[in-house]
């Protein structure tokens, strides 16, 4: 799921900074997501889904279909 967040936020043009103020997220929270420090939580995943409704959320959590 990493993989695809990052891939999301390349899709956006947005930096990691702004992509966290896009979907409402701490800086140091999504920070420590893309790192690899923390898993992404469940908060984060919606609010990515809800920020980005062009995103299929099937591909977002499993990786199937398409973006």
């Amino acid at each position: 799921m990493l993989d695809r967040i990052k891939q999301i936020i390349d899709y956006s043009n947005l930096n990691n900074s702004s992509f966290a103020d896009k979907i409402g997220m701490n800086k140091s929270t999504l920070s420590h997501v893309l790192s690899g420090r923390n898993n992404p939580s469940l908060d984060l995943i919606l609010n990515i889904i809800e920020s980005f409704p062009e995103i299929n959320p099937e591909w977002l959590l499993t990786g199937n279909k398409t973006m």
